[in-house]
C-alpha cells in the first residue's frame, strides 16, 4: 500500500493552517471536512504531494478556491504563463501560500538535448513566475528534433522528426536541476517498466513519479505494481477514460452496473471512479473546467467502495490505451505496444474464458461525463 497521511486538522474558524489555506477566512466551497480528509503522499525525494491532482485548464481560480493544491501542466500545453499568473493571484489574495501549492510541469520532447534542459527549465520558471518547480517530469522517453522552442512538433514530409538523444542523458541533466534548487523532485511520464528500470540502474537517483494513462479499462497493473515496489508514485492521467455522451464510450461509464453504483453511493460516475483509483494506489489528475465538476472531483474522501464493488470495477474488460503517441512509434525508445503487438494481445485475450464477458456485463456508469479532456 502506498503510504499516505491525512492533512492536519484545524478549527472551523481558523483562517489558515500550515497544510490548508481557507478562502478569505471562510470555509472552502467543498467543505473543510473534505479538504482535511484529502491525503498527501510521501515522495522518495522527501517532499509530499497531495493525492488529488488537477490538470490545469481555464479554471485555476475555481480549483484553488475549491481546495485543490496539486496542479499539473506542461510546456507543450503552452499555458504555463497563465497558470502561474492565476496561482500567483491566489497567493496575493491570501487564499493559499506558495508552500501549500504543489506544482508539476514537464520537459517537452524537443528539449531532450542535455544542453537545453537547464535553459528551458529557466524559461519555464520565468513563465510560471516562481523560484522553483515542485515536480519536473520528462514528458516522454522519445526526443524530437529541436528547431526552435516554439515548434513543438517538428515535421518533414508530414512526419515528426525524431532525435537520437538517449533519455538517460536527459535524465542526468534533470538531476542537475535538483542540485541547483530549480526543481525539488524529478520524475518521468509515459515510461514503461524497462525504461524506468534503466534509469534506476544508470543514474544516481530514481524517478519519484511516473505519470501514465490509467483508467478502469486500462489499469496497467504490472507497471503500477512495479512502480509501487520501487517506491515510485504513479499519477494517472485520463483517469475517467474520456467519456463521450454522444458515442456512449467508454461503455463501462454508461453501463447499468455504473448506474447501480451511482444510486447506491449517491455519487457521480466520475467520483466513483476517482475513489476507486485512489484505493488502487494511484494519484488521479482529471481535467475539468466546470466549477461543479471541479468541486465534485475533490469530494471523494468521505466515502469508500465495498470490496465487492471494487472487484466489479476491476473486472472491466481491458481496452486499448487512449493516448498512443503513434508519431513516435518507429523510434527504439517508443514505450508502448505497437499496433501489431496490440492486435496479438487482443487475440490472446479473446481466446481466454468468459471472465471478461462476465466482468463486462457487470461493469459500471451513466451520469454526467465530468468534462474530462484528453490525457498528457
Amino acid at each position: 500500500m502506498i503510504p499516505a497521511r491525512c492533512l492536519t486538522t484545524c478549527e472551523d474558524d481558523e483562517e489558515d493552517n500550515t497544510r490548508v489555506a481557507l478562502i478569505l477566512g471562510e470555509k472552502p466551497v467543498c467543505g473543510i471536512k473534505n479538504l482535511l480528509m484529502a491525503p498527501k503522499i510521501k515522495l522518495s525525494s522527501g517532499y509530499e504531494m497531495p493525492m488529488r491532482g488537477y490538470q490545469c485548464l481555464t479554471a485555476i481560480h475555481c480549483a484553488v478556491e475549491t481546495g485543490f493544491r496539486h496542479f499539473d501542466t506542461a510546456y507543450v500545453h503552452e499555458n504555463e504563463r497563465e497558470v502561474g499568473e492565476a496561482l500567483r493571484t491566489q497567493i496575493q489574495m491570501g487564499n493559499v501560500s506558495r508552500e501549500n501549492i504543489f506544482l508539476t510541469t514537464k520537459l517537452w520532447n524537443i528539449h531532450h538535448d542535455p544542453r537545453d534542459v537547464r535553459r528551458i527549465c529557466e524559461k519555464q520558471l520565468e513563465a510560471l513566475g516562481f523560484d522553483y518547480i515542485d515536480l519536473y517530469l520528462m514528458h516522454f522517453p522519445v526526443g524530437f528534433t529541436h528547431l526552435c522552442d516554439e515548434i513543438l512538433y517538428p515535421k518533414q514530409d508530414d512526419k515528426v522528426q525524431l532525435s537520437d538523444v538517449d533519455y538517460i542523458d536527459t535524465w542526468r541533466a534533470m538531476e542537475e536541476l535538483v542540485k541547483l534548487g530549480m526543481v525539488r523532485s524529478i520524475g518521468v511520464s509515459n515510461f514503461n517498466m524497462e525504461q524506468v528500470q534503466r534509469i534506476i540502474q544508470c543514474s544516481s537517483s530514481k524517478p519519484v513519479v511516473n505519470q501514465v494513462e490509467v483508467w478502469p479499462g486500462f489499469m496497467q497493473k504490472d507497471l503500477v505494481d512495479y512502480c509501487r515496489y520501487n517506491g515510485i508514485v504513479v499519477t494517472a492521467y485520463a483517469p475517467i477514460g474520456q467519456p463521450d455522451r454522444e458515442t456512449h464510450t467508454p461503455i463501462y461509464f454508461f453501463s447499468e452496473g455504473m448506474r447501480r453504483l451511482v444510486k447506491k453511493y449517491k455519487r457521480t460516475p466520475a467520483q466513483i471512479v476517482l475513489r476507486y483509483l485512489i484505493d488502487y494506489g494511484v494519484v488521479p489528475i482529471p481535467k475539468a473546467a466546470n466549477p461543479l465538476h471541479i468541486k465534485e472531483n475533490l469530494n471523494i474522501f468521505d466515502f469508500q467502495l465495498t470490496e465487492e464493488d471494487r472487484r466489479l470495477l476491476k473486472g472491466i474488460k481491458p481496452k486499448d490505451r487512449l493516448m498512443k503517441f503513434e508519431e513516435a512509434a518507429e523510434h527504439p525508445f517508443y514505450p508502448f505496444e505497437r499496433e501489431d503487438e496490440r492486435d496479438r494481445r487482443t487475440e490472446e485475450f479473446e481466446k481466454e474464458d468468459g471472465t471478461p464477458k462476465r466482468a463486462s456485463a457487470a461493469a459500471p456508469a451513466d451520469g454526467p461525463a465530468e468534462g474530462e479532456e484528453g490525457g498528457e
